[in-house]
């Protein structure tokens, strides 16, 4: 037969086409009518005399193939009748294994869980056990075998089923899947779980936003209008939500100095939930999450941390006695300015309750920002240590500059929250600090001017430095009163402190405030 095609080949060279063989591996018995050679253009030439194939020849080779894949189609890829009892038993075999070849899978040993998509389950995330900073880079995905090892982004707004039966069986939440993208998504599942897994939690909500994550975690906590504790030195965005959308709805904010136990015991009578952050925002201070939690459920209060700035690789408030967490991750989970998303975590039921609420008003997260989000995990560990030592080393190099009046860091032993941030934040505080500058306003604009490489941006926890003026960023819905009680005055700068050479920056930020 190969001689033939040769000959073929040398008498028409441009017309000559190897004839296709329709192959499946034969069942026991040798050669079967199903493996015999088919010529799809029953003798024609390859071109016609333009050289562009003829027209006829995908008509031609339906009608050639047609009875003969029919008949393929109704015996399940065998043409011929098919045997009974054990030699029928061996035959569905061959059919499974000859539709697995033709679909380009390898069937797993027996014993290996499958995966929808094939491939064998090879890994689920990581567990406890091993270190944080391994679990942010597995935690929150399978690998299976041929799988990308990167996720893929998986856009589409809506999933299909095979029946009524198997939709609401994944409505449900009897079998795993996906249906609708403002209720969840392949890629928000993953950070959803990633995010958990990291802050020792049983399960995650993601969000459009930081602000839509805080929205649904105090909504979960407490559904019903109740008197809401919360820390004094407060990111300006949750203090408006506080008192512009939930106060007009019947709940009532209390703003308390976090670091005054005492004044925090008193404020908790008749609270039903404690709001505070694991570093504040601006003035980055910490207070005793784990006593605070503790005479907050003494009292009945459920307690919600912001740990956006700390992030779970030097802070986890759950471990602390906190009942939910959230992140902006935005911010440093993100770590590279592309991207809004929040993430709330703690149990099922509560988590359950906030999943429900961010679909009902539309929050969710979209399946890029989830991405993005995840792959922006995975060096989380690296940065937030980075972030650390180049904080504490700006602070430090700041100290003693002439034209800085006072230092925000809770690292430095002159702060007020020195004792507490040694004892919960070991391995560092974050990335963020900020310092008052003598001539207020007109001194921080000549700051700006002269920076060479840190940048002004309202926003944080980027890999590079930049500076934020509060009172015309985060404070700016507060007045000049309520911004000074909170100790942000017209020369406050906040520094979010990049992961470039800490040398770099402090010579940066020595320049501009020394030649002032």
């Amino acid at each position: 037969m190969e001689a033939d095609h040769r000959q073929a080949r040398r008498q028409d060279p441009a017309g000559w086409r190897r004839p296709v063989r329709h192959e499946c591996a034969a069942p026991r018995g040798g050669d079967q009518p199903w493996s015999r050679q088919l010529d799809p253009d029953q003798g024609q030439p390859d071109r016609d005399a333009d050289g562009d194939p003829p027209r006829h020849r995908h008509r031609a080779l339906r009608r050639l193939l047609g009875g003969h894949l029919s008949s393929l189609r109704r015996n399940g890829g065998h043409h011929h009748r098919r045997p009974r009892g054990r030699d029928r038993h061996r035959d569905d075999q061959d059919r499974r294994a000859c539709q697995g070849r033709a679909r380009g899978q390898v069937q797993p040993p027996p014993g290996h869980r499958a995966r929808a998509g094939g491939g064998r389950i090879l890994r689920t995330g990581v567990q406890s056990p091993v270190r944080l900073a391994s679990r942010a880079v597995h935690a929150g995905r399978e690998l299976a075998a041929r799988s990308p090892l990167a996720p893929p982004i998986h856009p589409a707004s809506v999933h299909v089923f095979e029946d009524l039966a198997d939709y609401d069986a994944v409505v449900q939440g009897d079998r795993p899947g996906h249906y609708y993208g403002r209720n969840s998504n392949e890629n928000r599942a993953m950070l959803e779980r990633a995010v958990a897994d990291l802050e020792g939690a049983e399960a995650g909500a993601a969000s459009a936003s930081g602000m839509a994550a805080l929205h649904i975690a105090i909504l979960a906590l407490a559904p019903r209008p109740t008197t809401i504790v919360a820390t004094r030195e407060l990111y300006g965005g949750t203090m408006a939500l506080l008192r512009q959308d939930l106060e007009p709805a019947g709940y009532e904010a209390h703003f308390v100095d976090m670091q005054d136990l005492d004044a925090v015991r008193r404020s908790l009578d008749g609270a039903g939930l404690l709001l505070m952050e694991t570093v504040t925002n601006p003035l980055c201070g910490v207070a005793d999450i784990e006593a605070i939690s503790r005479m907050a459920h003494e009292r009945g209060a459920a307690v919600l941390v912001d740990n956006t700035f700390a992030t779970p690789i030097l802070c986890r408030p759950l471990e602390l006695g906190a009942d939910v967490v959230m992140h902006s991750a935005t911010k440093y989970i993100g770590g590279h300015s592309d991207l809004i998303a929040g993430v709330v975590v703690g149990g099922k039921t509560l988590i359950s309750a906030a999943h429900a609420r961010a679909a009902r008003t539309g929050g969710t997260l979209g399946a890029f920002d989830a991405w993005l989000a995840l792959r922006g995990l995975r060096t989380l560990d690296v940065r937030v240590r980075r972030h650390s030592e180049n904080a504490l080393a700006l602070a430090r190099a700041l100290e003693g500059l002439t034209g800085v009046s006072k230092l925000h860091h809770p690292l430095l032993s002159s702060s007020s929250s020195y004792a507490v941030a040694s004892r919960l934040l070991p391995d560092g505080a974050g990335g963020m600090m900020a310092f008052d500058l003598k001539g207020g306003r007109d001194a921080v604009q000549r700051m700006l001017a002269r920076l060479r490489m840190v940048t002004f941006a309202a926003s944080l926890g980027g890999v590079e430095t930049t500076v934020s003026y509060p009172e015309l960023t985060s404070h700016r819905g507060l007045t000049a009163d309520e911004r000074a009680e909170l100790g942000v005055g017209s020369g406050t700068v906040r520094v979010s402190v990049g992961i470039e050479s800490a040398d770099d920056i402090v010579a940066d930020f020595t320049q501009a405030i020394a030649t002032q």
